[in-house]
């Protein structure tokens, strides 16, 4: 048995609109680009962009904000010489694609969220 059969903690990056004063959905047939990540590493993401870390219990984040942290990190950190956190700021760069992909091709999407 694989650990991923057993063990159901984790989330994907996923980008919303508001269907209606209540609900959250997705555009019908969204593709999303990233990997699934445990709520670890989501929480240190979302920490290193200086968002809140809680995701499990806080409601999407605004998509234009959401790409101001992405933004903001990888210009602090895109000169950072050996030693810098190369891993941290790939992934980071990789949520920036992600989300100006979701703004570009799917403008009814206003929210960002790991879920």
């Amino acid at each position: 048995m694989k650990a991923q059969e057993f063990i159901k903690e984790g989330a994907d990056f996923l980008g919303y609109y508001k269907k209606d004063e209540r609900t959250w959905s997705f555009p019908d047939g969204m593709k999303f680009n990233t990997p699934h990540r445990s709520n670890h590493a989501a929480r240190t993401i979302l920490g290193a962009l200086g968002l809140e870390t809680d995701f499990e219990n806080t409601g999407p984040i605004p998509l234009d904000q959401f790409i101001k942290a992405t933004r903001n990190y990888i210009e602090k950190n895109q000169a950072r010489g050996p030693g810098a956190d190369r891993e941290m700021y790939s992934n980071v760069y990789m949520y920036d694609q992600e989300a100006l992909r979701f703004k570009a091709k799917h403008p009814e999407i206003t929210h960002v969220a790991f879920a």
